[in-house]
């Protein structure tokens, strides 16, 4: 092989390695740019998914500013989508407002003064609605540097902007309440030096205090908080430091606007590293606040102690609160009925009210003066009056009730009871009026009878004439009323038995709860049964029909098929409508009879003037003033006038006459005095009385009334103690009327001492004038009757079983007289059985003068006499005779012993009652006015006797009560006769005689 070939062999071979060379080069460089670009892919997802996930919003955009390529974030930022944003700008959606500063960035950055631009502003999203956004913009550029496109990162920040406009609004708020809240607020920095100061203080501090800002900011607190606060307040801020916490306390401070009390409440503020650098302080005023719970513990104590029920409600009716007067009223303790529902309070009959009651509170009314029915605990019902009043929140809304309920329960039974007295008197009256004027007896006995079944509250009632058919069995019916003839036309008229015997003998009201149980007619009817058809009665009330002359006119009887209907009230009703009833009927047949004689005498006009006379004359009530006058002047003249005619009868019986002469003087000074006492009560009212004014020593006129009075003293073995003051000085004046005045007040005195008291008597000068007393250790006098005791007609007992006779006029007199000289009557008692004390004051005489005294003269009365010649023979008689005076008991025994009786006498009606079971009397004569029991309860009780002790004995009424009325209520009460005095002593034998006829 030649050199050549090697050569080119050579070549060949190095061209066929460096072709290999370059082949695996170019192989090389081919893999590595797989390699590169498969790491540009990657790059690129990484960078797209970066792009596409990012938190943030990216936009590109061409240097037009339309949007090339935009994230998911950005297009939720904006709202719009990616396809509907490639047709706009950045700017077309950017908020107008901030457009030039949006232009101004852009050219900027494309004209190279900044390489980038970031700032905050408002895209406007495609609901229209504006969002904030922070925008970071570059600008890329192509391969020759050149400005190419724009690349935004948007960042959402509308919760940062709202947070921020949030903060600002809260700080504006919190500065407008710092400045305008009424709390005090202050800042306090912590101590460095020792002493706290005060960095800041709002408005309401400087209002409060009254100090000006320059006089607080910066200064220590204790130069501005008063000393007498100063160590409290600082010995809390301490704590607050100490404690790291709030303190809270309450403090009293005087201010220029008043005393203030407030709830103060310091805190640390504490910064980043937990170092105390202040405190923030408030002051809350609660000056108000104190007060009202003050006010509430002062209500709430007048609600406890009220005896009102107070009581409070949720409006579902549930008690809530429950005062001592609700427990009290209704029986239930707080803890009993808190909780419980209204309606335990509420009968059934009325748990109607409760809803209406509600809807009124719920309309804000108040409901007051309600008066219903409610009940307690054990069921008894209570009338109440009510308030309620709606309870109200702090926004207005009701939300309960408060309630007083006050017991009225007492005022309704006194309302209903003056009704019925009120319906009563109307119906008497009316009643009254029409028979004291109807003199047709029929027509008189119906309106009686109607009147009384309506006012004894009877199912029926009847008249029956005491008047028997044929056989003696039978009552004649002549009226009835409620029920109609024809109720009791189905059996016989009543028959003349027992339960009827009492009315028509006039023995005295009948009166029964259950006549069918009364074991008084246990053997008869109605006890065993009412006859057939008969109307139904269980309640029974009879009462007679007494005629002035004594004889039973009839009977008023009354029925009602319910048990205990008739009271004592309806008792003491109807016995006044049966006496109107029994003087009416009188009165009709004294007109009957008159009308007859005029007709006979051609007298009819004059007769029936006179019977319409008598008529109205007996209708009319006298006063009581005029019952106890009558007594009082016909008691001692009885005795005045049985004596005086007993002495002339007797003639030369020595010791008599002085006896008699005793008694006769005795009572006339008596009778003299009562006169006096009239006449000088007539002229004081007239104004006539006549003073003959002198100069007066009082010594000699005490001294004239003390004798004048001494033997009735003595007689009562009453120590008489006597002080006058010899030195006392005169006083001028009328010496007989000073004497009357002290005559009445020592005879009160001993009057109404007991036997062996003791009566002082004192005449002493008290400054300017002289003073007389009378001081006695009787009676006394009560506590209600002392401001009265100087008033006309009063008298502390006035009853007909009062102890002590008199008018009640002497006092008055006595005051009247007295103010006459120029002086006072006062009159003192510690209470009854302790004695008392009356005292005059006059007034000394200026100038001593000189004058005659006379003695005041008394008038003197006389009688007539009258013979005891013909008198009835007693023989074989024995009368009880009954009077708590003794002077009256002699009398009578002593007329009655002329005649042939034998006589007991009794001081009183139990030992009168006494001496009728034991002595067995034949009669009785008594008198009416006497002390503890009198006349009328002594006859009531002696008729309540066995005829075996003498239930059925004779008696008269020998009284000074001597009216009409007066004789009807004797005979009603169960005496046969009645007797006036003063009585002839031939007067009094003869009735007694005429009463013994009747045995």
């Amino acid at each position: 092989m030649s050199h050549r070939e090697d050569e080119e062999t050579l070549l060949r071979s190095a061209a066929l390695q460096n072709a290999n060379s370059i082949l695996a080069a170019r192989q090389r460089a081919e893999q590595e740019l797989i390699a590169a670009k498969e790491l540009l892919r990657q790059s690129e997802e990484q960078l797209r998914a970066v792009f596409n996930q990012a938190a943030v919003g990216i936009a590109v955009a061409g240097l037009d500013g339309k949007f090339e390529q935009v994230n998911h974030r950005f297009t939720e930022i904006v709202g719009y989508s990616f396809a509907e944003l490639q047709s706009l700008t950045f700017l077309d959606i950017t908020h107008p407002d901030d457009l030039p500063i949006s232009r101004e960035n852009s050219s900027r950055l494309r004209a190279g003064e900044i390489t980038e631009y970031a700032y905050e502003k408002r895209f406007l999203r495609k609901d229209g609605s504006p969002i904030w956004i922070r925008a970071t913009i570059t600008l890329s550029k192509d391969a020759q540097g050149k400005p190419a496109r724009y690349i935004g990162v948007i960042e959402d920040i509308s919760e940062r902007k709202d947070a921020e406009k949030a903060l600002r609004t809260r700080e504006h708020e919190l500065s407008l309440i710092y400045s305008n809240v009424s709390d005090v607020i202050f800042h306090v920095e912590a101590p460095t030096d020792g002493s706290f100061r005060f960095v800041s203080v709002n408005p309401a501090f400087l209002a409060v205090t009254g100090l000006k800002e320059d006089q607080v900011v910066g200064k220590r607190v204790d130069e501005v908080v008063p000393q007498a606060s100063r160590a409290i307040v600082l010995d809390h801020y301490a704590t607050a430091i100490r404690e790291r916490r709030t303190v809270r306390w309450e403090e009293t401070s005087d201010y220029p606007s008043g005393r203030k009390v407030g709830l103060v409440s310091v805190t640390p503020i504490f910064d980043a590293g937990g170092n105390i650098t202040s405190l923030i302080g408030t002051v809350h005023d609660i000056t108000e606040r104190k007060r009202e719970e003050e006010l509430r513990a002062r209500l709430a104590a007048v609600v406890e102690s009220s005896d009102d029920a107070i009581i409070s409600k949720s409006l579902d009716g549930i008690i809530t609160t429950w005062n001592q007067g609700a427990a009290r009223m209704f029986g239930y303790t707080a803890a009993e009925a808190v909780g419980k529902s209204i309606t335990i309070l509420i009968p059934p009959e009325r748990i109607d009210e409760e809803p209406e009651i509600i809807e009124r509170l719920q309309r804000g009314e108040q409901v007051e003066h309600f008066e219903t029915v409610r009940v307690r605990k054990d069921g008894t019902p209570l009338d109440i009056w009510l308030t309620i009043s709606p309870i109200k929140d702090a926004s207005g809304r009701v939300v309960g009730a408060s309630k007083i309920a006050r017991d009225i329960t007492s005022r309704r039974r006194m309302e209903a009871t003056l009704r019925e007295d009120g319906r009563v008197l109307e119906t008497l009256n009316r009643t009254g009026t029409v028979i004291a004027s109807q003199l047709n007896l029929d027509a008189l006995v119906q309106s009686v009878t109607d009147a009384a079944t309506q006012l004894s509250g009877a199912r029926f009632g009847a008249f029956f004439y005491n008047v028997t058919d044929q056989h003696g069995e039978s009552f004649l019916l002549y009226s009835l009323s409620g029920a109609p003839r024809e109720a009791f036309e189905k059996f016989g008229l009543p028959r003349n038995t027992p339960i009827f015997d009492t009315t028509f003998r006039g023995l005295g009201i009948f009166r029964s709860g259950d006549v069918t149980q009364d074991p008084r007619y246990g053997t008869m009817a109605p006890h065993h049964g009412m006859p057939n058809g008969h109307l139904p009665v269980r309640s029974y009330l009879a009462v007679p029909v007494i005629s002035r002359s004594g004889d039973v006119i009839g009977g008023l009887f009354f029925g009602h098929p319910e048990q205990n209907v008739f009271t004592e009230r309806t008792e003491r009703v109807i016995q006044g409508m049966a006496a109107q009833a029994a003087v009416a009927i009188d009165n009709a047949r004294l007109y009957e009879r008159v009308k007859q004689a005029a007709d006979e005498r051609e007298q009819l006009l004059e007769a029936e003037r006179a019977a319409r006379a008598e008529a109205e004359r007996v209708g009319l009530a006298k006063d009581q003033f005029l019952a106890t006058l009558s007594h009082e002047l016909r008691t001692p003249l009885n005795a005045i006038l049985g004596w005086s005619q007993i002495l002339k009868s007797r003639g030369h019986e020595n010791e008599e006459l002085v006896e008699g002469l005793s008694v006769i003087e005795r009572n006339t000074r008596v009778q003299t005095q009562l006169i006096d006492d009239l006449l000088d009560m007539s002229r004081i009212i007239s104004g006539k009385v006549r003073l003959d004014v002198q100069q007066v020593d009082l010594q000699d006129v005490v001294k004239a009334a003390l004798a004048s009075v001494r033997h009735a003293a003595d007689a009562k073995e009453i120590r008489l103690q006597v002080v006058l003051d010899p030195h006392a000085g005169p006083v001028r004046g009328d010496p007989a009327r000073l004497q009357q005045c002290f005559w009445n007040l020592l005879s009160n005195a001993i009057k109404f001492t007991q036997r062996g008291g003791r009566v002082q008597v004192g005449l002493e000068r008290v400054n300017s004038h002289l003073e007389v007393c009378v001081t006695d250790d009787g009676q006394g006098i009560a506590p209600e009757f002392l401001p009265h005791v100087f008033e006309r007609f009063r008298q502390a007992d006035a009853s007909t079983t009062r102890r002590q006779g008199g008018l009640g006029l002497g006092l008055s007199i006595v005051k009247h007289l007295v103010e006459l000289h120029g002086g006072k009557v006062r009159a003192k008692s510690a209470g009854e059985g302790q004695g008392a004390t009356f005292c005059i004051e006059l007034p000394l005489m200026v100038v001593h003068d000189l004058g005659s005294q006379r003695a005041r003269q008394h008038p003197r009365t006389s009688s007539p006499t009258t013979s005891l010649a013909e008198q009835p023979s007693l023989a074989g008689i024995t009368v009880l005779a009954v009077d708590d005076e003794p002077d009256g008991r002699d009398l009578v025994r002593r007329v009655l012993e002329e005649c042939g009786a034998q006589v007991i006498l009794a001081g009183s009606a139990q030992e009168a009652l006494s001496l009728v079971k034991s002595q067995r009397p034949d009669m009785i004569v008594s008198d009416i006015g006497m002390p503890i029991e009198d006349g009328y309860e002594l006859i009531r009780k002696v008729r309540q006797l066995s005829p075996e002790e003498g239930g059925k004995t004779p008696a008269a009424a020998l009284t000074a009560f001597a009216r009409a009325e007066d004789r009807t209520r004797a005979l009603l009460a169960g005496y046969q006769t009645h007797i006036a005095k003063p009585v002839e002593p031939t007067e009094l034998a003869a009735s007694v005689a005429s009463l013994a006829t009747r045995r």
